[in-house]
């Protein structure tokens, strides 16, 4: 039984983590798992961020959208 709460808690970790990179579900499946390995997955990922126009899911260094085509202006 305690198993089963720490994995479920490396879950919630997981979505934590992932949530600040638009990734929240996988963070939670990752860290649910894989466990400590799921968390360095996680961390390792590059943030998503939600393009302005269409809320689309793109990476962050993208000057075009794949969703919907806008041009993404670069923050400096």
């Amino acid at each position: 039984m305690e198993i089963i709460a720490i994995w479920v808690f490396m879950g919630l970790i997981g979505a934590a983590i992932g949530q600040r990179k638009a990734r929240a579900l996988e963070g939670f499946l990752a860290g649910l798992l894989l466990g400590p390995i799921g968390l360095i997955y996680i961390i390792a990922k590059k943030p998503k961020f939600k393009c302005p126009e269409c809320g689309g899911t793109i990476d962050k260094n993208v000057r075009k959208c794949k969703h919907c085509g806008s041009v993404i202006e670069q923050k400096a």
